[in-house]
């Protein structure tokens, strides 16, 4: 049951770049949970403030799919932590895209956390964050053995 359950989880998750791909209003507002008392939440990478509700992510869909054509959205390294009725899943989203007035086709990593609750036998989204995913080589021990800053 649980392999069925985690597939279920990865299809919902793999639902939010199949409604941008599609240009589907409705697959992407149906994705969520409205009924869950404490509301639903969105944390996109380039807002510095969630969205909450319908209509406040029907507003910023709704302006993502009037400037950018979504190619693609492959889910990779997902983590899918089941608990009951609730899941959490960790993954990044490989983005290409390009804006509508024109320009090249860009790619960009996105890291994402999902929160997600059973209801109705389908999984929806409570909560989304999503983050910028970018490569970054710490700096050995050694080089910065010695440095004084002054």
């Amino acid at each position: 049951m649980r392999g069925h359950e985690e597939r279920a989880i990865l299809r919902a998750v793999e639902g939010y770049a199949e409604g941008f791909i599609r240009e589907d209003m409705r697959l992407l507002l149906d994705l969520w949970d409205y009924r869950a008392p404490e509301g639903v939440s969105y944390v996109a990478a380039e807002l510095d403030q969630p969205l909450s509700g319908a209509e406040e992510l029907r507003a910023y869909y709704q302006s993502f799919l009037d400037t950018l054509i979504v190619h693609g959205g492959e889910v990779t390294n997902p983590r899918i932590f089941l608990k009951g009725d609730m899941a959490y899943v960790f993954c990044q989203f490989n983005w290409v895209y390009r804006v509508r007035a024109g320009g090249q086709v860009l790619e960009q990593p996105t890291r994402a956390t999902f929160v997600l609750r059973k209801r109705g036998g389908r999984w929806l989204y409570q909560h989304f964050h999503e983050s910028i995913s970018f490569h970054y080589e710490a700096p050995s021990a050694p080089g910065l053995v010695g440095t004084v800053v002054q």
